[in-house]
């Protein structure tokens, strides 16, 4: 299915399904998709609302299907500045689909984005299996000038931080894009300290300069 011209709050690709729940985010990274196209797999990700959860789950069980093994929280911004809605989604989308695994794609921030809010317990409560967390750096400083955090310096300790917590509850691998800006020997390193996986995701877009 070709979606180019209709917005999209559900995509997918192979056995994946992808929820578009909102295209708020807190960094502006300078390799982001969005900032040269509208979408990914021929769909368009950009938002014209933020879409309640009555509009994504009638667009879930809409194309829901045994061929759809996975569940992933990701779109063009970053699902945890909705966190009570990704939580809550989870718990229905595991009513409809008891076996299905629920991975969210984030920035790691979820605890700077919600503070005074113990997100780990949220996400544990919503039935979350993965997390799949940006790293995109190999230090503080890098990460702000790639990833350019409304939270400043403090982002890349608080991903670290985040990625100690949540290691003992989740499914978790660390990504990290194969721009030149970006040590990945160095982000390989951090990966295996924590002992998870790091999946390198492959960079197409114009070149970059910071």
């Amino acid at each position: 299915m070709n979606a180019k011209n209709k917005i999209n709050l559900v995509y997918w690709r192979d056995s994946s399904i992808y929820l578009n729940i909102t295209n708020k985010c807190t960094n502006n990274c300078i390799f982001c998709v969005r900032n040269f196209q509208i979408g990914v797999f021929g769909f368009n990700l950009k938002l014209d609302h933020e879409p309640s959860k009555k509009e994504i789950l009638d667009s879930f069980t809409e194309v829901i299907s045994e061929k759809f093994q996975e569940v992933v929280f990701t779109g063009f911004g970053e699902p945890l500045t909705r966190l009570n809605l990704v939580c809550n989604l989870a718990q229905e989308i595991k009513k409809i689909k008891k076996e299905i695994f629920i991975r969210i794609d984030t920035n790691g921030l979820g605890e700077l984005i919600n503070p005074g809010i113990d997100v780990i317990q949220k996400l544990r409560d919503g039935k979350i299996d993965a997390l799949s967390i940006s790293l995109n750096a190999e230090n503080a400083e890098k990460y702000l000038k790639i990833c350019k955090s409304k939270f400043g310096y403090e982002s890349f300790k608080a991903i670290l931080d985040f990625t100690s917590k949540a290691k003992q509850f989740f499914n978790l691998r660390f990504t990290v894009v194969d721009i030149p800006q970006i040590d990945i020997i160095a982000c390989k390193q951090i990966a295996d300290n924590f002992d998870i996986p790091l999946k390198i995701r492959h960079y197409s877009g114009p070149e970059l300069i910071i």
